[in-house]
């Protein structure tokens, strides 16, 4: 028989039949196995894991929000309010873990219906953000911008965010914001997760709350709460040694915005900026109410709880005494003369303790007169005082061994050095030698008595008509004999912006100002140096750093009392080395200047009156002033044994020794006995 291909084909196709159910049979024991294994593990899953993957499910987050306190009082030294609190109602928004920008949008938008805010500081920026938090919106400006850029896929998410927001400023759409609704979106904005900020923090009306607080269910964070502000009830005066704060709309200082959010306090908080209310701030601030807000994994708050109630501020008692600043400051105010006069300054302080009872200043307008309170003009304007400093570089002169208390007698002359103008007293315009000693250089405030002890400070003996060969070191010499007693360094005082003076060019031309130097007419300083330098004088010889904080107090949690919790204590930040006669001398010409009977006394009747008896010595310096021949006049006075001593200055006077300083001196020192002491 013929051997038939298609037949043994269809053999093989048969055998091949016979073999498939052995290879389904493979399969399907595989598919078999590995079902079982996948219903084991769902079996796992669910009865021996469920549990954690429903916990998971429902998993709370715990996150603490921070309340705001009402900050430290500052009192007087006399416990009465001179920066205190007021409580406002105010409209706050606690922002949620999930809340989007479209979420506060729709609130804004809602709440505005209803409130009406300030919107001065509305950035056009906001306003587009404002527009783009309409989901609509910013698809349809993304499509623009995506088919202008035909690279669109590529751009950034904040690439594509900022050509957004220069689209929506560019082609005006900003117009069709409302501002009211934008602005409480800004502040919105400004809220990071669970942290709460102001919406409306003061002149809540009743109408707007009312209307608010019915629909509070309609405004998811929007909640009623209160705000503090500080009140001055003893005037605005105080508020310019107290210092400012900011207000949640100025945030953080830009100069310490990173110190501060290290220190925890976030980018709209409330803080001390300048003066007592900044150098006190840690204190002052107080600390935050904490609450535990517990939100499900979908951002739901879920529960509230408080942790801690927060505690206000500690408080500040000053060393200023509220009646006798504003006291000080009418004497000045009323007294001031006219002309090219720029203020008049005054500090008077304890010279043993440091501690500051006033410290007024007015500040004048030259073309229109008007006077403004400027008692930080004591610590950041330095002028040029004159012949008060002239105890200082007698005292310069003992420790160099130039005189002595029993031969300081010297000659009253015209000083002719070659190359500088003549300088003679005012007493002794003639220039005829005239002998006195240092107690009378004192009282007569002899000009070339002193130009004459500053060259033998400077290594030189005058002589007339010789040339200045001073040591190469004089000036730093004279200076640092003034420095002794604060002149020409800072106080140190707990009020920022002081200054501590100029001083002038000691090369070249300019060593002939070394003579000047000697009676008060080169370098600057300010009248809180004047103050300082006086009680050092005044205490024996310490330099003793003034202050205006006295104790720092704080509330108990349980009670409205307070109880001190530091007290400020005398800081002596040097001391001038001089014996007894030394001082005799200084302390005698001191004297004489406010009650001797010499010819030539400038002490003038009005200190003479006072009583007790005070010890003073007074300045002129020649200044220019609005391109005007001026004059500066300074004082400084103490009275033996009391704890008061007194300095002022008067820069920009048309009138040469008119007593002005004298006059108000002791208008002032009658008003501390008046209101700080009885007299002794």
């Amino acid at each position: 028989m013929k051997h038939n291909p298609y037949l043994e084909d269809r053999d093989n196709k048969n055998d091949a039949r016979a073999n498939l159910p052995t290879r389904l049979r493979i399969l399907l024991f595989i598919s078999f196995i590995l079902m079982v294994a996948l219903i084991v593990q769902l079996g796992f899953l669910t009865i021996k894991q469920g549990a954690n993957y429903l916990a998971e499910v429902n998993r709370s987050e715990e996150t603490v929000e921070k309340g705001n306190t009402p900050r430290g009082l500052v009192y007087d030294a006399t416990g009465r309010v001179l920066a205190g609190n007021k409580a406002q109602t105010a409209v706050t928004f606690t922002r949620g873990t999930n809340i989007s920008s479209s979420t506060m949008r729709k609130t804004a938008v809602k709440l505005g219906k209803y409130l009406t805010v300030d919107t001065t500081r509305l950035s056009d920026r906001s306003k587009a953000d404002f527009y783009l938090a309409d989901a609509a919106n910013a698809q349809k400006i993304q499509k623009i911008i995506n088919k202008k850029h035909k690279s669109g896929s590529t751009l950034t998410t904040a690439e594509i965010n900022d050509l957004s927001v220069a689209y929506v400023e560019d082609h005006k759409l900003i117009n069709h914001v409302s501002d009211n609704d934008a602005m409480i979106f800004q502040r919105m904005s400004g809220a990071y997760s669970l942290s709460t900020t102001f919406i409306k923090e003061d002149d809540v009306t009743e109408t707007e709350l009312a209307e608010i607080g019915e629909r509070l269910s309609q405004f998811p964070g929007i909640k009623i709460g209160t705000s503090w502000a500080r009140q001055y009830p003893e005037g605005t005066d105080f508020k310019a040694l107290i210092g400012t704060v900011t207000s949640e709309d100025n945030g953080l200082p830009d100069d310490r915005l990173h110190t501060l959010l290290a220190q925890g306090y976030s980018q709209n908080e409330s803080v001390g900026s300048s003066n007592l209310e900044s150098t006190y701030e840690s204190l002052l601030k107080g600390s935050a109410s904490q609450t535990v807000v517990t939100t499900t994994s979908d951002g739901t708050v879920k529960s509230s709880a408080i942790k801690y109630k927060g505690q206000s501020g500690d408080s500040l008692k000053l060393t200023i005494n509220a009646d006798f600043q504003k006291e000080v400051q009418k004497i000045l105010e009323d007294n001031l003369p006219t002309g090219d006069v720029q203020g008049a300054y005054a500090t008077v302080m304890n010279p043993y303790t440091g501690g500051v009872y006033a410290m007024a200043g007015v500040d004048r307008d030259y073309d229109t007169g008007t006077k403004t309170a400027d008692p930080l003009g004591n610590i950041n304007h330095a002028i040029v005082m004159g012949s008060v400093v002239k105890p200082a570089v007698l005292a310069t002169a003992f420790q160099k061994n130039v005189i002595t208390p029993s031969n300081s007698t010297l000659l009253d002359q015209a000083i002719k050095i070659a190359g500088t103008p003549t300088i003679t007293s005012y007493w002794n315009k003639s220039g005829n030698p005239v002998s006195i000693d240092a107690q009378t250089a004192l009282e007569r405030s002899s000009n070339t008595y002193f130009v004459q002890l500053g060259m033998k400070i400077g290594g030189q003996t005058y002589s007339s008509g010789s040339a200045l060969n001073l040591n190469s070191d004089a000036f730093q010499t004279l200076r640092n004999g003034l420095g002794q007693f604060g002149l020409g360094t800072k106080t140190g005082i707990d009020v920022s912006g002081e200054t501590a003076g100029y001083r002038g060019d000691t090369t070249g031309a300019s060593i002939g100002k070394y003579l000047y130097e000697s009676f008060g007419q080169y370098d600057t300083y300010t009248t809180l140096q004047l103050a300082r330098y006086v009680s050092t004088i005044a205490n024996g010889g310490y330099l003793i750093q003034p202050h205006l904080v006295s104790s720092v107090l704080q509330s108990s949690s349980n009670s409205s009392k307070q109880r001190t919790v530091w007290n400020a204590t005398p800081n002596i930040q040097g001391q001038v080395a001089l014996d007894s006669d030394e001082w005799k001398v200084i302390h005698e010409g001191m004297n004489r200047v406010a009650n001797g009977s010499d010819t030539y006394n400038t002490g003038g009747t009005d200190l003479h009156k006072l009583e007790p008896n005070v010890y003073a010595k007074t300045g002129t310096a020649e200044t220019t002033t609005n391109g005007h021949t001026t004059y500066t006049e300074s004082i400084v006075a103490y009275v033996p044994g009391q704890p008061m001593v007194m300095a002022m200055a008067i820069p920009g006077m048309n009138n040469y020794l008119d007593g002005t300083n004298g006059k108000i001196a002791a208008k002032i020192i009658n008003a501390y006995w008046k209101y700080v002491q009885n007299k002794p």
